[in-house]
């Protein structure tokens, strides 16, 4: 019997390849997850990741009420689980930027699976550890990204991108090390019972839960609708409640009336 808990952060070996799980509802003795890593070949935005599920793994798409859509249900008693929490650093920057946190820090993106990286992943479950982060800043230990990956670009375009990355302190270089230090706090999803095309500009009032994933914020749209921005990807970590934004996605009625604009699947999103 599985017992051990997976949610965002945590990575799966399944089909020959590496997968990332993907937030934290899952269907017991399911996860959610996309593949990362696929016969060599390292799958960096999540277009082409359900691309090549759709391709190769079309049985494990299936439909999963939590999130409102079909996703990607990978069964845990055929993988093998990657626990972030159980990976020493693999070098000295990594093990010197740990260093200054307490509690536990999990070591997760390519040097969770990987003896080849390029920047640090690390993974937390304690909301104490942003005010770590923000000390380091402020010292001048770490500073803003200078530059990005192109074909990290995706949902935003490359000029919000790249504003909303400079301003996070979970992203940054330590030591000429690009860095994403990733917080998750779980919370549960009502199921989703209905959803709707939606397109147009909303304005945030309310950082809810602006830090930990998933974030969410409390928004006003063109039609003074009061309707919730969620996401469990870094890129939408840190706005404040002054943000505009224009969206071209799908929004979500869950349980108990909640309006979820969900970012992540979000065709657009573009600061305004």
């Amino acid at each position: 019997m599985i017992k051990q808990r997976v949610f965002e952060g945590f990575l799966l070996k399944f089909g020959g390849g590496i997968w990332v799980v993907k937030g934290c509802d899952h269907p017991e003795g399911y996860a959610v997850a996309i593949p990362r890593l696929i016969g060599g070949v390292k799958l960096k935005r999540v277009k082409e990741a359900i691309e090549v599920v759709r391709k190769r793994f079309p049985n494990v798409l299936k439909y999963y009420d939590k999130v409102g859509f079909q996703v990607p249900l990978v069964p845990l008693d055929e993988s093998e689980i990657i626990n972030p929490f159980k990976i020493e650093p693999r070098d000295n920057v990594s093990a010197k930027f740990s260093s200054f946190f307490q509690n536990n820090v999990g070591i997760t993106g390519s040097m969770a699976y990987s003896n080849s990286w390029r920047d640090m992943d690390f993974l937390s479950t304690d909301l104490k550890h942003l005010q770590t982060l923000r000390r380091l800043r402020e010292e001048g230990i770490t500073k803003p990204l200078s530059s990005y990956y192109q074909e990290e670009v995706e949902t935003l375009d490359s000029k919000s991108f790249f504003t909303l990355k400079r301003r996070r302190v979970s992203e940054g270089t330590f030591m000429n090390v690009d860095y994403t230090f990733k917080i998750v706090e779980c919370i549960n999803f009502s199921p989703v019972i209905g959803s709707s095309k939606f397109e147009g500009k909303v304005n945030i009032i309310e950082s809810i839960k602006s830090v930990s994933l998933p974030v969410i914020y409390k928004g006003i749209d063109e039609h003074g609708i009061e309707i919730f921005l969620t996401s469990f990807r870094t890129r939408f970590t840190e706005m404040d409640s002054s943000t505009s934004l224009y969206v071209n996605g799908y929004l979500f009625r869950r349980e108990g009336n909640f309006l979820d604009l969900d970012l992540d699947v979000a065709e657009t999103v573009t600061l305004l």
